[in-house]
C-alpha cells in the first residue's frame, strides 16, 4: 500500500512538472530577456505660466500700431509701438518731416558745425531749465533758474545776431519742429521700451493675478479664474487699456498644482525637468523655490524656469510632466512582478526551463514597467523571466 501511495505522489509531480513544461513551451507562459534601462518618475499636473513683464496703458483712444513684431527681444529705448488718434493729421507729419529735412541740411554744411553745435547745446539746457522751473514750487530757486534762462537766451541771441543767416534760419526751424511735435503728440504716441526684454501684445485679463510679485500667495480661486488663454491686442484701443508687454525672459516661472501624495515627492531647493506637453513639446530645466498648501489636499510648488519656451509669453495654462528622477537598472514589465510571502519578486527560468521565485527590490514604477534590484544578485543580464508572474502565481 505504502508502494502505491509513493508512485502516486511521484506521478502527480511529474505531472506538475509536464505541465509547467508545456505552459512554457506552448508559450502561455511567455518570458522576455533581462535588460538594463531607464524610467523616469514622474507627475502629470497643470502648470500655470506667470512673467516677469511690464505693462503700459494706452495714453489716448486711438489704434495700435505694433512697430517691432511680436516676440522680438529690444534694448532699452527702442520704438515698439505707436497709438494714432483718429484726429491725427497726416498732413502735419508731412511738415515735420519737411522741417526736419531742412534742418539736416544745414546741419551738413561743415562750415556752420561750430554754430550749430552750440546752438543746440544752449537749447537743450535751455528746455532742461524750463522744466525745473515749471516744475520748482521754491521761489528763490524758480528765481535763480529764470535768471539763468535768460543768459542762455542772451548767448544764443549773440550766436544768431553774428552768425550766418542760415544759423537764424536754424533757430527758427527748430522752433517749429518742437511746435508741430507738440501738435502731433497730443494725436500720434510713440511707445518706446523702458527696459530691454521681449516685446508682446498678448493679454488674457490674468496679469495682475499671476503676478512674479505674488508668487507665494496664489489661491484656491485664483486658479480656478484662470479660463482662456492669452489673445493678440490689435485695432482699436481705448485710453487707460494694456496694448503692450515688456517681458523679461530670464525670469519667468511655472506654478504646479499638486495633491497631497505629489507634494511628498518633491522638496523646495530641487531641480527638476518640466515636459510641456503639446503637440511640439519642450523639455526644460527648472527649480523649486517653494511649495505651500491652498487646501487641504490642494498644494501649488513654484518652479523658477531656467530655459527659454518658444512662445511662453503666449501660454497661461500647460499640461506638464514634472520629472523628478530618472532610475536605472532592470528594467521589466509591471506585469511579471509578484508578491507573495511578503516578498516583491519575479520568476526567472532556472534549470530545466522551470520557473524559480528571485525576491526583488522596486526603485521607481510607472504604468507599464518597473526598474528593480535583485535582493541577492542572482539576476543577470539576458535572463529569461515570466513577463506574466502574477498569472503563474495562481497556477
Amino acid at each position: 500500500m505504502k508502494k502505491i501511495l509513493n508512485v502516486f505522489i511521484v506521478l502527480i509531480v511529474l505531472l506538475y512538472i509536464g505541465k509547467v513544461s508545456i505552459n512554457t513551451i506552448s508559450g502561455r507562459d511567455k518570458t522576455v530577456p533581462l535588460r538594463y534601462g531607464t524610467l523616469s518618475e514622474s507627475i502629470k499636473t497643470d502648470g500655470y505660466i506667470v512673467l516677469d513683464e511690464m505693462i503700459i496703458d494706452s495714453p489716448i483712444d486711438g489704434k495700435l500700431n505694433m512697430i517691432v513684431e511680436d516676440g522680438t527681444r529690444v534694448p532699452k529705448g527702442k520704438e515698439i509701438a505707436e497709438v494714432v488718434s483718429q484726429s491725427f493729421d497726416k498732413e502735419k507729419l508731412a511738415e515735420l518731416n519737411s522741417v526736419n529735412k531742412k534742418i539736416q541740411d544745414i546741419k551738413s554744411d561743415k562750415a556752420l558745425n561750430p554754430y550749430v553745435n552750440d546752438i543746440e547745446s544752449l537749447n537743450s539746457q535751455i528746455d532742461e531749465l524750463n522744466k525745473e522751473y515749471k516744475e520748482s514750487k521754491d521761489s528763490k530757486v524758480t528765481n535763480n533758474i529764470k535768471k539763468k534762462i535768460e543768459d542762455l537766451m542772451s548767448k544764443k541771441e549773440q550766436i544768431l545776431k553774428n552768425g550766418p543767416a542760415s544759423v537764424r534760419n536754424l533757430d527758427e526751424l527748430y522752433s517749429q519742429k518742437k511746435e508741430l511735435e507738440y501738435i502731433i503728440s497730443q494725436n500720434l504716441y510713440k511707445i518706446y521700451s523702458p527696459e530691454a526684454g521681449i516685446v508682446s501684445n498678448f493679454f488674457d485679463g490674468y496679469e495682475d493675478i499671476l503676478d512674479v510679485n505674488k508668487l507665494f500667495n496664489v489661491n484656491n480661486n485664483d486658479i480656478n479664474l484662470i479660463k482662456k488663454e492669452p489673445i493678440e491686442r490689435t485695432g482699436s484701443v481705448k485710453q487707460g487699456e494694456p496694448i503692450v508687454k515688456l517681458i523679461n525672459n530670464y525670469n519667468w516661472y511655472i506654478l504646479v498644482v499638486l495633491n497631497n501624495d505629489e507634494r511628498k515627492k518633491l522638496k523646495e531647493g530641487k531641480d527638476v525637468k518640466i515636459d510641456i506637453i503639446e503637440e511640439n513639446g519642450q523639455l526644460l530645466d527648472g527649480n523649486i523655490v517653494k511649495i505651500y498648501s491652498i487646501s487641504e489636499n490642494s498644494h501649488i510648488a513654484v518652479i523658477s524656469m531656467k530655459d527659454a519656451y518658444s512662445d511662453f509669453y503666449k501660454k497661461r495654462k500647460v499640461s506638464v510632466n514634472l520629472i523628478i528622477n530618472d532610475y536605472d537598472g532592470f528594467i521589466v514589465p509591471n506585469s511579471s512582478i509578484v508578491y507573495e510571502n511578503g516578498k516583491y519578486g519575479i520568476y526567472k527560468l532556472g534549470d530545466n526551463d522551470l520557473p524559480v521565485f528571485k525576491e526583488i527590490s522596486i526603485k521607481a514604477q510607472n504604468n507599464e514597467n518597473a526598474i528593480i534590484e535583485s535582493k541577492d544578485d542572482s539576476l543577470k543580464m539576458y535572463d529569461q523571466i515570466l513577463v506574466n508572474g502574477k498569472d503563474y502565481l495562481k497556477k
